[in-house]
């Protein structure tokens, strides 16, 4: 721990209006893994070497151990302080479910070990305030295989940033346990200065679409209040309007072989030179979703009870109602 602390850098890093409109939400991503060699009592996916790999990522993602705090200007920033770094919320537990429990229910919410940390709001943990990792891994009975849950605020990394930031950690992990003995991968450098994009942006630039123009220009009372009040209370209205609305959730399960199959698939209608990311097609399916998701709720919006209709008619009486959407990731 102390070999961490001496390489982080006392930095901040300014956000952006862009990153401010998804200030409410976390990337929850969760993560499957089958032990091949379940009921022996084999070293699989050990404490210590995902600990260490997730340190050794922190490294280059200095921005995630810093503190969400609002600038004299009123914007938001994250400030990176080596004599106060705010360690990730990192937790480790045991469930009695095992992995073929999770394959029969076909990884359904309802089958799903109950995860500790923050879910899908961006709320102030056990600790009171918001960190800018929540990682929960949950061990399956027999050592069947593991659970990996990992929360990401959205306005810290967008959908990119936090693949990157789960890719190197596997990478890191993997190299400890089977190459430790060979020199130490290179590290990588990311940028997480969002001026970056206005300094290598052209001077001749197309008009904003409807949608982005509607997102910048529209009032919004809600909005406004949002603003003003403290990132940590933010997240708490949200926890709380969240529970008195109807939501179901539902865990989408998307298997290795699927997802390159699929890229496979709309590599043969893209440009040879065009690259298809997992997170690009993760928001393609998120998008499909949650398209068919409004479609149905305009058609149907009887059955709620008095509070839930209440909630809805409040919180539509302050945004409005959406005509359009627009997945960020």
């Amino acid at each position: 721990m102390e070999a961490f602390v001496l390489v982080i850098k006392a930095q901040q890093f300014a956000l952006s209006a862009w990153d401010m409109s998804t200030s409410h939400t976390n990337i929850p991503f969760i993560y499957y893994f089958k032990n091949p060699n379940s009921g022996s009592v084999n070293d699989f996916m050990p404490s210590n070497k995902l600990r260490a790999s997730f340190l050794k990522v922190l490294e280059e993602f200095p921005i995630l151990v810093g503190h969400i705090t609002v600038g004299k200007d009123g914007r938001c920033l994250v400030d990176v302080n080596p004599h106060n770094l705010n360690m990730p919320e990192y937790l480790e537990s045991q469930s009695t479910v095992h992995f073929h429990d999770l394959e029969k229910a076909k990884f359904s919410w309802d089958a799903l070990p109950h995860a500790a940390t923050v879910g899908v709001f961006c709320a102030a943990g056990v600790s009171g305030i918001i960190k800018l990792v929540n990682v929960n891994i949950i061990r399956l009975a027999e050592n069947s295989g593991l659970v990996l849950f990992v929360s990401i605020p959205h306005y810290v990394v967008d959908g990119v940033g936090y693949c990157a930031f789960v890719n190197r950690w596997a990478e890191l992990c993997r190299w400890m346990q089977h190459h430790a003995t060979e020199n130490e991968p290179p590290r990588h450098d990311y940028n997480f200065d969002r001026s970056t994009f206005g300094r290598y942006m052209p001077d001749n630039r197309a008009p904003l679409n409807s949608t982005m123009s509607m997102i910048y220009d529209s009032p919004s009372y809600f909005g406004s209040l949002l603003a003003w009040i403290s990132p940590e209370t933010r997240g708490n209205l949200y926890v709380n309007l969240d529970r008195m609305k109807d939501i179901t959730g539902h865990v989408f399960h998307i298997s290795a072989t699927s997802l390159g199959a699929l890229r496979k698939s709309i590599s043969r209608c893209a440009p040879q030179t065009q690259k298809i990311s997992d997170n690009d097609i993760l928001t393609i399916l998120i998008s499909h979703v949650i398209s068919k998701g409004m479609k149905d709720d305009a058609k149907d919006s009887q059955g709620l009870g008095y509070f839930a209709s209440v909630a809805r008619r409040a919180t539509r009486a302050f945004t409005g109602k959406p005509k359009e959407f627009l997945t960020m990731m």
